[in-house]
């Protein structure tokens, strides 16, 4: 990752207004480039003068230059920058970043802890529905060629576990197995039994928040395809369960009709 740093200065009285200005014209255009992940705003008053830096994160050079021209060290300036700054500073600096934070990564592992566990604002979690089922109506379909709730738990636990081979660096195992074990048969489910399907689900959700709690933000800006961040996958994944888990109460509620 590249942070690009700009640096102005302006009348004290015009800051509050330039910095309006700055995130109108080019935050906006950070934000639209591919490839920046983030963008920083500093002010710092030092008499009648404000120093404004601008820091943004982002993938690597080629980004910067879709904002900023073939020439990234030249500062990019906007028609009334010159209306407020003391100077025109010619240049921006770029560093190497190594980023430790994980902030993101906590926040996925709390949508996860909260999608299985419960905690979350509409108070629906998988324990919720999964413990309080009758054990004898999670083979049942509710409409027929419809998806049982062992069915459903099994795929969501296939797809976790697609995610936790990923990061483990198995990057080929969704194209081994997708066929034979992203819906199991019932027959098979009902052989593997209901208490095991819920432990095998109960080993995802463990196995994955341990995974994600050795890792920080820059992971999730790797890719483990090219195009693909684990971003992307992470995020899929928990909008696979919440999805999900409302198809398990959709058939739960028809099944006690």
């Amino acid at each position: 990752m590249i942070t690009r740093i700009w640096h102005g200065r302006t009348k004290k009285e015009d800051a509050d207004i330039f910095k309006q200005y700055v995130i109108e014209t080019g935050v906006r255009d950070y934000m639209k480039v591919k490839g920046n992940i983030d963008a920083h705003l500093l002010q710092r008053d030092e008499g009648d003068v404000t120093h404004i830096w601008m820091v943004t994160l982002w993938q690597d050079l080629e980004c910067i230059r879709a904002f900023a021209g073939d020439d990234i060290d030249k500062a990019r300036y906007y028609p009334e920058d010159e209306k407020y700054l003391l100077e025109l500073e010619p240049n921006a600096i770029h560093c190497r970043t190594f980023k430790f934070s994980s902030s993101r990564i906590k926040n996925y592992i709390r949508q996860l802890e909260q999608l299985y566990q419960g905690g979350s604002w509409n108070d629906e979690s998988f324990i919720n529905k999964l413990m309080n089922v009758d054990e004898q109506k999670v083979f049942v379909q509710p409409v027929p060629g419809k998806h049982c709730v062992a069915e459903i738990v099994w795929h969501s636990t296939y797809w976790r576990t697609v995610l936790i081979k990923r990061i483990q660096g198995d990057n080929d195992f969704r194209d081994r197995t997708f066929n034979e074990q992203n819906f199991l048969s019932l027959e098979t489910l009902q052989q593997k039994g209901w208490s095991n399907l819920l432990a095998d689900f109960k080993q995802s959700q463990e196995l994955l928040i341990a995974l994600l709690n050795t890792k920080n933000d820059s992971f999730l800006n790797d890719e483990y395809k090219e195009g693909s961040t684990f971003e992307y996958i992470v995020e899929g994944i928990i909008h696979h369960d919440i999805y999900h888990l409302g198809q398990i109460g959709f058939a739960i509620s028809m099944l006690n009709k």
